[in-house]
């Protein structure tokens, strides 16, 4: 705790205070894409980290904890207040208790207007010598605080990137939906033009007909809800970016891509020691035990320097005075608030231990079930192309089977059903890859390359 006796030096001089205004500049704001323009993954990670709102708040945190830390080192450092007053005032004498008959008889007079000035300018200088620990908790807390925003700040970062590869690989996914229902659709009026034909020269019935536009019907629906995902899935990437809907970009097409990552091991060791949060949460303890050792040092006493050097007077010229002393304090009751703190301190520091704890377990259980989830969905895309190189294999069976009239309509509506279902499962299982795999890097806390 520190102790400071006001004290002045006067200058004498009183000049005006002078005011320096600054000018902001302005900026003229420029578009980071320009709609349809073709950007990858890691452009789009760079724009998000330049225009998202929620990392520039953020990054303000961080600089409004670096401020607070420069304030607590100023606790080390000396402090020294100038001030000057000017009073006119009157000066009749009023007696109080404590003065003596003689002091009364003395000062009393007729009360008057009249007025007299007073001067009085000077410096004062305060340093606190040692308090046991109080300033330095205090810059030990703000350092914590620092650090944690920082992990704070990275780990928001992570939630963007995972936000924006999610985007990312939803817009490649379902271009590649839109493209194959549009297939579909194409394959669809193909049958229709060949059942009609055949209707026409009586080989099928009308029953072919009107079945096969009912087909073509439901692709045509499936080929707009296709294309109105498309839209949401583009303003779900731009908004991920920190971008206005119509300047979102189009993805280079990697949804085929597939990367390579280490065994489950070294996964969960690399996230308990480079997981933003996990430091966050250290960095929380660290900031409990500076407050312990504040608590503790208002049980010990605070030793201060002071000093002055000033000049005052009721007229010119005035008169020097200077000072030096030194100042111990100690409190000797507070009515068992200093306990109740350090109580509450104590409490707090075993929380974060506690909910450091619990959140290594969540991190441990996330880490597991996302590199499970990646094992999965590989699996399940070797066995979705298999799916879809049978299905492309039965549909032209199926319409050389219609073609020689051995198949019905039915046959060859399921084939081309089955085939444009699978080639959108291969999509399927290929998003959810990708998916998994964002979701891991974000769960070891690794940076997106």
């Amino acid at each position: 705790m520190t102790h400071r006796i006001p004290a002045l030096i006067l200058i004498l001089g009183f000049g005006p205070t002078l005011a320096a205004a600054g000018q902001v500049p302005t900026v003229t704001p420029t578009s980071p894409t320009t709609p349809g323009q073709q950007l990858s993954l890691t452009d789009c990670l760079r724009i998000a980290h330049e225009h998202q709102p929620d990392l520039a708040a953020s990054e303000s945190q961080v600089r409004a904890a670096e401020a607070r830390l420069k304030e607590s080192h100023a606790l080390f450092r000396p402090r020294i207040d100038f001030g000057q007053s000017y009073t006119r005032q009157s000066y009749n004498f009023a007696a109080a208790p404590g003065n003596t008959p003689t002091q009364v008889s003395l000062f009393s007079r007729p009360e008057s207007f009249a007025s007299a000035p007073y001067y009085y300018g000077g410096l004062s200088l305060s340093q606190t010598i040692y308090d046991f620990g109080h300033t330095r908790g205090t810059v030990h807390r703000s350092e914590a605080e620092l650090a944690g925003s920082r992990q704070d700040l990275q780990r928001l970062r992570d939630v963007v990137d995972l936000n924006v590869r999610t985007s990312y690989y939803s817009v490649l996914a379902a271009k590649e939906l839109v493209r194959i229902r549009q297939d579909a659709v194409n394959n669809q009026s193909k049958h229709l033009d060949q059942v009609t034909a055949f209707y026409e020269v009586g080989r099928r019935p009308k029953i072919d007909v009107t079945n096969q536009e009912v087909a073509l019907a439901n692709a045509q629906v499936d080929l707009r809800q296709a294309q109105e995902t498309l839209d949401v899935s583009r303003a779900a990437l731009a908004t991920s970016m920190g971008l206005p809907i119509e300047q979102a970009p189009e993805p280079v097409n990697t949804l085929k891509q597939e990367e390579e990552h280490e065994d489950l091991p070294h996964l969960l060791a690399d996230a308990e020691k480079i997981r933003p949060d996990i430091q966050s949460l250290q960095d929380q303890i660290a900031a409990s035990q500076a407050d312990l050792m504040v608590a503790r040092s208002a049980f010990r006493p605070s030793f201060a320097l002071a000093s002055f050097f000033d000049y005052r007077n009721l007229k010119f010229p005035l008169i020097y005075n200077w000072g030096l002393g030194e100042l111990m304090a100690q409190n000797l009751f507070a009515g068992g608030a200093d306990r109740a703190r350090l109580a509450e301190v104590r409490a707090q520091l075993d929380a974060a231990q506690a909910n450091l704890g619990s959140l290594i377990q969540r991190v441990r259980q996330e880490v597991y079930t996302d590199y499970s989830d990646l094992q999965v969905a590989q699996d399940k895309i070797n066995l979705a192309i298999k799916a879809e190189q049978a299905a492309k294999e039965n549909l032209e069976l199926a319409e050389g089977r219609y073609q020689t009239g051995y198949g019905n309509i039915i046959e060859l509506t399921d084939a081309q059903t089955l085939w444009t279902n699978s080639q959108a499962q291969e999509i399927t299982t290929r998003y959810d890859y990708q998916m998994a795999a964002a979701r891991l890097t974000s769960a070891v806390g690794r940076t997106v390359q």
